[in-house]
């Protein structure tokens, strides 16, 4: 495998040394500020790709002249594939796999995730919005409204992002007041009684001084038997922006959603006998030892999930930002506080059975940075950040555990009902870091940083000691870009992440035997090593960039049905530690302004993933036992090969109407959906497949007027996207066919 890596990257360094420099000439980077479903796209006065804006790196720079591997995705191509919530970047992001979970988004990025539901442990992948860093799982209709644009990094971005990114970042950019009136609404409909509405009003107070106000409704009926994975939602932000001179800028917004309806559930497709998007279950897709297992996840005959569910969720966020410009540097101050309310009642799902919880949460973090207004991009110059984070939380989570399914027969191989109550789960964290980049010649830059973090975890628990525990950990970066020409930068890096560790639960008086879960787990810790490319070719029409990669991961973080080491026993949902991991593979990626009216992507990710091995308790069926990860087991949720192509064409019918058309494609190759053992292939591997959608979108009245249709998975491919470990055979499953319209007016 790595042979073939380092041949495809060797070609693209040698077309991209070819090319010619003198004729090459930046792009100058264009801001814009479209609503959540804008208007039809125009295209471009020329043939060229256009630079796009990011503030990956905490720095304005566009994506071609950021040395690290960044995906953006503009409002543009989140209206014309109808991108409404978190899950359906799974269609444009190549590298980034999102599952509802419950009732929010695990987010996946080159294989790398986590599955917590409770704040014992941390995400994998670090998201923010507008700068605001979200340390909870964010509820699936949370931030996508009124975007414009989401960037998503590749890769540990521990020395800026802190021990939230060993997977990477996810940056949600929505749009900022302006200083002209105007605004849009939109009225969506589509198959599942679909029924969607979204306001947004800019309004100008005067010339420093504007409010923006947005608000969606979406409505849908479940996607599983017409009952889970439903949609009922209210989003709602209000935003000010205040810039009295050219120095000072004073930015606050307010979010809130709310989530109501049944939450989502894992089913047990593909055993045999089992249909997508369906309640039936063929069997009890749970493991029980001593029990032989007949082909097909057949064990007990079969049962059905129960409808009657509900959840009732929501999300209030709150946050300031001001920036001041001195003559040499800025200081921006971004201070956030996030409430999380969660709560599911009698909510059936084939992992952690029927059980009803409760999890609310009270974020508090502070980030100061300071940046240099120099630019590396010149011999001697000398950009530089440096910075502070500070976090405290608080919160508690109830969880009561009952039976999965209407089949008695479980009833004896499943435990009792149980409940687990974490009356406290305190956390604090502080961060100092620092960044710099140096121009050592006109092309020639490198990057050194670091970051150290103090952190602080708690768990309290009734009738138990409370348990605590301290970390300090120190993460860095080191860097290398070299300006092939004014269009090709080549770059390399070496950087480090972390998920930080804590106390589980249990009783650390009591010895711990081999089948029951450790009272601390320990942090999880990854090295990362990149090179990459950035390329634009003929006359700024054609853009090919790559990157190669190869992670070491150390004490990997899982969450597993497990048994706390009390007295009393009791199952529940443990984090621990499955040994190492270690993933490679490389990326390529293309666009092609072929004419004004003609434009082509395509792209392509391969890549291997496989544990290290490890041996670790796990309570799949009531009974406590030892369960592990053969050494050599592949990655889940990573597949060796995925492509992303798509064609978009513009017709000007005349100076005022424009018809625009796009299909894209996503195509995969199989990949494994759970680890550990035992394993039945056919069964816990998603196939290979591929996910068409395809929009139409007609503009006129200078795009006062919008009507766009749009039809997403066409070949209603059943995608399973996240498993258990081995033997539960229980799967999350993304959306079927689905078709719609919607009309927006613009003002």
């Amino acid at each position: 495998m790595r042979r073939p890596i380092l041949l495809a990257f060797t070609a693209l360094a040698s077309i991209a040394a070819c090319a010619d420099a003198a004729s090459a000439q930046d792009a100058q980077p264009k801001a814009t500020q479209p609503a959540r479903r804008p208007a039809a796209p125009q295209p471009a006065k020329s043939a060229g790709l256009e630079e796009i804006v990011v503030t990956a790196q905490k720095r304005t720079n566009t994506a071609q002249k950021t040395a690290a591997s960044i995906e953006v995705v503009g409002a543009a191509t989140l209206a014309r594939q109808n991108i409404v919530q978190l899950q359906d970047l799974n269609a444009v992001l190549p590298s980034v796999q999102l599952l509802p979970f419950v009732n929010s988004v695990q987010i996946d990025i080159r294989g790398v995730e986590s599955n917590f539901i409770d704040p014992r442990a941390d995400p994998a992948v670090a998201v923010s919005v507008n700068g605001l860093f979200f340390d909870r799982p964010l509820p699936t209709g949370f931030a996508f409204l009124d975007v414009a644009r989401v960037e998503d990094l590749n890769g540990p971005q521990g020395t800026l992002y802190g021990r939230n990114a060993v997977g990477g970042a996810l940056n949600i950019i929505t749009n900022k007041p302006t200083n002209q009136f105007g605004g849009s609404i939109t009225a969506e409909g589509g198959d599942y009684g679909e029924n969607n509405f979204t306001g947004i009003l800019n309004v100008p107070l005067s010339d420093t001084l504007a409010v923006r106000a947005a608000y969606q409704r979406d409505r849908r009926d479940g996607y599983l038997g017409n009952y889970y994975d439903d949609e009922n939602t209210d989003a709602a932000r209000l935003s000010a922006r205040w810039v009295p001179n050219d120095r000072l800028t004073v930015y606050v917004e307010g979010d809130f959603v709310h989530q109501g309806g049944h939450g989502t559930v894992q089913e047990s497709y593909p055993c045999t006998g089992s249909r997508p998007w369906s309640l039936d279950v063929p069997g009890t897709s749970f493991y029980i030892p001593g029990v032989t297992r007949p082909v097909g996840c057949t064990d007990f005959g079969g049962g059905k999930i129960a409808t009657n569910a509900s959840t009732d969720s929501y999300v209030q966020a709150y946050q300031g930002q001001i920036d001041y410009s001195f003559d040499w540097f800025t200081v921006t101050s971004i201070t956030g506080f996030v409430d999380t309310h969660q709560q599911w009642d009698n909510l059936p799902n084939a992992t952690i059975n029927l059980n009803s919880t409760r999890a609310n949460n009270y974020d508090y973090s502070e980030e100061i940075r300071i940046a240099g207004h120099d630019q590396a991009t010149h011999a001697g110059g000398f950009a530089w950040q440096v910075g502070a984070f500070f976090f405290d939380s608080t919160g508690d989570f109830l969880q009561t555990t009952r039976l999965a399914y209407d089949n008695p027969i479980l009833r004896q191989f499943i435990g009792a009902p149980s409940t687990v109550i974490y009356s406290g789960l305190p956390q604090d964290s502080e961060a100092g870091f620092v960044q710099a980049t140096y121009g050592v010649t006109d092309r020639l830059r490198v990057t050194g940083g670091v970051r150290y973090t103090n952190d602080f975890k708690g768990v309290e628990q009734p009738g138990l000691d409370k348990l605590q525990q301290t970390e300090d950990h120190f993460t860095y970066k080191g860097g290398l870009e070299y300006d092939l020409s004014p269009r090709n930068l080549l770059y390399g890096s070496v950087s480090s992440g972390y998920l930080a560790g804590g106390p589980d639960g249990g009783s650390p008086s009591l010895p711990t035997s081999a089948d029951r879960a450790p009272v601390f787990f320990q942090p999880e810790t990854i090295t990362a090593y990149e090179i990459g490319l950035k390329n634009r070719f003929f006359n700024n029409r054609l853009q090919l960039n790559g990157d190669v990669y190869y992670y070491k991961f150390h004490d990997l973080q899982i969450t597993e049905p497990g048994t706390y080491n009390t007295e009393a026993g009791g199952s529940t949902l443990v984090v621990e530690n499955a040994g190492g991991l270690k993933t490679y593979g490389f990326e390529l990626s293309s666009q092609l302004a072929v004419t004004p009216a003609d434009h082509f992507s395509a792209s392509v990710t391969v890549a291997r993933g496989f544990y290290d091995g490890a041996v670790f308790p796990e309570t799949p069926a009531g009974v406590p036992t030892t369960t592990d990860i053969p050494a050599g087991q592949r990655l889940v949720n990573l597949p060796l090969v995925t492509a992303l192509l798509g064609y978009e064409h513009v017709w000007n019918i005349d100076d005022d109407k424009t018809l625009t058309a796009s299909i894209n494609t996503k195509i995969s190759s199989s990949y494994p959906l759970e680890f550990g053992t035992p394993i039945i292939p056919e069964f816990d591997t998603q196939r290979s497949y591929t996910m068409t959608d395809a929009s139409l979108s007609y503009s006129f009245d200078h795009n006062k007027y919008v009507i766009r249709g749009y039809i997403k998975n066409m070949e209603n491919t059943p995608v399973n996207v996240y498993g258990e470990t081995g033997g539960n055979h229980v799967y999350g499953i993304l959306a079927p066919r689905t078709f719609g319209g919607n009309v927006t007016v613009n003002f």
